[in-house]
């Protein structure tokens, strides 16, 4: 089989588990369908990275990242999971993505999740975590990632990220099987009914799970 691509961009607010559920979908897709690798692209991981963060899109090199999307190739099918803050921001992206998720959840909830995430158990460490929270990821949410959620095409709310991750997993795979005629063996069962199998036929009825 001839190689084909298939992005996935996983976005949302800090802490709102998108690198869990871009992990859950690549271990389930990789036991349906042996012989397709699942590469996931942590956008996150890259910000961080960034000595000097500007806590915008700036801190992600997305030249780069789509020049490396356009030459990962193996043989039969690639699935990308982009996944981070930022992975609905460059258009480019966009346009070669298939589904585009947008992870939703207040505030508070991402506050807490953070101070759990980063163990701030301390006076100390709480008060930083807070300051930082404030300072620059309330407003670079605010500003930056927020915004983005007009370019997806599920959004789904924190607290139905199973719900949610299992419409994605079911689209992925109606896709693969559409791509192989359906030869490719598994015992997955779908989740939602979408007309002619194709992901983008329904995937609007499911806009906002909420």
């Amino acid at each position: 089989m001839p190689n084909t691509k298939l992005v996935i961009s996983l976005a949302g607010g800090h802490a709102t588990g998108i690198v869990n559920v871009a992990r859950k979908l690549q271990s389930s897709i990789a036991k349906f369908f042996s012989d397709t690798t699942v590469t996931i692209i942590d956008l996150d991981e890259i910000a961080k990275d960034n000595a000097e963060r500007t806590y915008s899109g700036l801190d992600i090199d997305f030249d780069e990242l789509y020049f490396d999307l356009k030459n990962i190739t193996h043989d039969g099918i690639d699935i990308i999971i982009i996944c981070g803050c930022y992975a609905l921001y460059d258009k480019r992206i966009n346009d070669i993505s298939k589904l585009k998720v947008f992870l939703d959840s207040d505030g508070d909830k991402r506050l807490i999740n953070l101070i759990l995430k980063e163990k701030a158990d301390t006076p100390d460490k709480l008060s930083a975590l807070i300051a930082e929270y404030m300072d620059n990821l309330r407003p670079e949410m605010i500003k930056y990632i927020e915004p983005t959620i007009a370019h997806a095409d599920l959004i789904i709310p924190y607290e139905n990220e199973e719900m949610g991750f299992q419409i994605i997993l079911d689209g992925v795979i109606k896709v693969i099987d559409q791509i192989d005629g359906g030869k490719k063996k598994h015992t997955a069962t779908p989740v939602w009914d979408y007309e002619n199998e194709r992901m983008d036929v329904q995937k609007e009825r499911y806009l906002d799970l909420s």
